[in-house]
This record gives C-alpha cells, sequence and structure tokens, in this order.
C-alpha cells in the first residue's frame, strides 16, 4: 500500500501539472482518478479503526470527538506547514499590502481549518487540499453512525450511498473529476467522498469477512496487478471505453486485495517503501506552491525535462515539509513530557 500510494500521488500531481503548461502527448491526463484510490483506501482504513471501538451510549459522543481530533491532528500539522508557506509565498509574490495580507490570511481561516469544502474556501493555492478538507467532513458526519450501527451502516446504508451517490454524480457529470460544482447545498465534490468513503468501508467489510482467504494467492495477485495496470493506463488515455465510474468500482476489489497478506509481496515490504508511503502525503500537499516556481521554466526543455524538474521539485518540498513538522512535532512531545512529570514531581 506506501507503493501505491507514493505512485497515486505521482500520477495525480503530474495530471495537476498538465493543467498548468501545454505540451502535445502529456502523461496522466486523467491522473485525477488516483484522487478515488486514495478515498477508498481512506474508507477502509477509517472502517477499520473504527471497529476497535465498541459502541456505548454515555460516551459516543467523547469517543467520536476523540477519534477524529486524533485523525485531524495527524494531518494537520503538515497541512498547517504549507498553509504558511503558501501565504508567505502570496505575500512576497503578489505583493499584498499589510491590510491586504490581515484579509487575505482572516478570509483564509476555513482552508486553514480544512473547511473549504464547506464552501467558504478563498485561497486558491490551497485549493488542491479539497480533498483533506471532504474527508475530514464525511468522516465526521460518519464516525458517531458507524460506532453506534456499524452492521447496519457496512451492509445496508454504505452500498445505498454508494449507489445514490455515484449514480447522481454519473448522471449530472461526464466524469468523476467533480469538485466544487454546486448542488444548492454543498459541493458535489462531498458526494464524491462520501460515495467512496463508504465504498472503502465495504471493502473492509469483505476484507474482515475473511473472504479472500479461500482465494488462491497467485489469482488474487494476478487480479490486483491486473486491476493497478488497467487504471494507470486508463489515467494515460487508454481504455477509453471505460468510465471514471467503472474504473472507480474496479479499484475496490484492488485495495481489498492489497490490505490481504496474502497479497503481500516481499520486497515492497521495506523501510524505503514505508518511507515512500509517508513521503506521499507531503507530495499532495506541496504540489502546488511548487508548481508556481516551476511553471516559469522555458517550455522549450521539453515536456519530459520539465516534469522531471517539476517531481524532483515536489520531492524536495515535501522532504523538508515532512522534516520540519516532525522535528516540530517532537519538540511539542519533548515539551509535552517534561510539563507531565513536573506536574507529577508537584
Amino acid at each position: 500500500m506506501d507503493f501505491l500510494k507514493f505512485i497515486f500521488s505521482i500520477i495525480i500531481i503530474t495530471y495537476h501539472f498538465n493543467n498548468s503548461v501545454e505540451y502535445p502527448n502529456e502523461l496522466f491526463h486523467k491522473g485525477y482518478i488516483g484522487v478515488e484510490f486514495f478515498f477508498i483506501t481512506s474508507g477502509f482504513l477509517f472502517a477499520k479503526s473504527l471497529s476497535k471501538l465498541r459502541y456505548n451510549n454515555d460516551s459516543l459522543m467523547k469517543d467520536s470527538m476523540g477519534f477524529m481530533k486524533k485523525k485531524y491532528l495527524s494531518l494537520f500539522p503538515y497541512h498547517f506547514f504549507v498553509c504558511a508557506a503558501t501565504i508567505i509565498y502570496s505575500i512576497i509574490n503578489y505583493r499584498w499590502a499589510f491590510g491586504k495580507a490581515i484579509s487575505k490570511i482572516f478570509n483564509a481561516i476555513p482552508d486553514i481549518l480544512l473547511l473549504r469544502m464547506g464552501g467558504i474556501g478563498t485561497l486558491s493555492l490551497l485549493g488542491h487540499e479539497w480533498y483533506l478538507s471532504a474527508m475530514i467532513i464525511v468522516m465526521f458526519i460518519l464516525t458517531p453512525i458507524i460506532i453506534k450501527h456499524r452492521d447496519v451502516f457496512i451492509h445496508y446504508a454504505a452500498p445505498i450511498m454508494v449507489i445514490a451517490f455515484v449514480g447522481y454524480l454519473a448522471h449530472n457529470f461526464s466524469d468523476i473529476n467533480v469538485v466544487s460544482d454546486w448542488n444548492g447545498l454543498f459541493f458535489c465534490g462531498l458526494l464524491r467522498a462520501a460515495a467512496e468513503i463508504s465504498l472503502g468501508c465495504i471493502c473492509y467489510a469483505v476484507y474482515e469477512s475473511k473472504l479472500l482467504d479461500k482465494i488462491n494467492k497467485a489469482v488474487l495477485l494476478i487480479a490486483e496487478v491486473l486491476i493497478y495496470l488497467i487504471v494507470i493506463l486508463y489515467s494515460t488515455g487508454y481504455f477509453s471505453g471505460l468510465t471514471d465510474y467503472t474504473v472507480m468500482f474496479l479499484l475496490a476489489p484492488a485495495v481489498t486485495i492489497s490490505f490481504s497478506q496474502k497479497a503481500s509481496v516481499g520486497f515492497l515490504n521495506n523501510r524505503f517503501i514505508s518511507f515512500l508511503g509517508k513521503l506521499s502525503y507531503p507530495i499532495y500537499l506541496t504540489q502546488m506552491i511548487v508548481r508556481q516556481f516551476t511553471k516559469a521554466i522555458s517550455p522549450q526543455i521539453g515536456y519530459f525535462a520539465h516534469l522531471g524538474i517539476y517531481i524532483a521539485a515536489v520531492i524536495a518540498a515535501s522532504l523538508i515539509c515532512m522534516y520540519v513538522t516532525d522535528g516540530f512535532i517532537r519538540i511539542v512531545g519533548i515539551l509535552k513530557s517534561k510539563a507531565k512529570q513536573k506536574n507529577l514531581q508537584a
């Protein structure tokens, strides 16, 4: 899964890079399909984490808020680093006056708090973070429901949500790359997130049922590789007869297989691959601000050279983001530990 996260993060940032430049024969011009992989994977892990919580009516809200607080705080520090860098860049690049800078910062509070998909985001350079906002909002709504009615949700409500929401999107939009279209109540990107996170929850139910244990390992590996190959080729323009929605449903069994121990591939289970998996999140976060610097490169160098510089720059920025943020988290942890020891001694 760590290897796949890295691969799909590169596909997504390449797709976004293509939107900011003009070259013939661009790669991954349907690379947005990688977001479906991340939503389904997030839904799987979401259901897995909630399966460890036992329902207690007296502590339902406390347990739900505690779960979401932990989830939010695992994402926020890296996001905040990129927010700060983006605001600083904007102030310098666009030469905002002091008053304008203060206004922009206050107006960007929904973006900073990951509430953009609520409909009130203003800082366009953080627009790519819609995925995080949609995920947080959907999980916040679903957490107490799943804790209290887990079986009903996974076996009944989740399939209905998948069919209804995907059906709505398919009926109204030719592709699944729907984010900021307003349906009168909220962004359609929230429907996309809710449908695919719910699909991920269903995947976990299949995984938990041990259905895959009855299937030969070689069959699972072949199916997994073939599906991901189809998805990746589709993102480059092959299999044009397929639809985004078909590819989304194809990803569901592939993700389920990938989490299975039967599909474990030994040479991909090492620290370096785990490191790449962790790096995929900062890669997604830093892509926009890096693109502001690399888009000034002359197109005469050619598409692949330009893309290579861009990806290398994103990875470099991601490393900075990860190490600085991890260092800050470590320092905060040490300070909290010392404060706790002092309180105990007192």
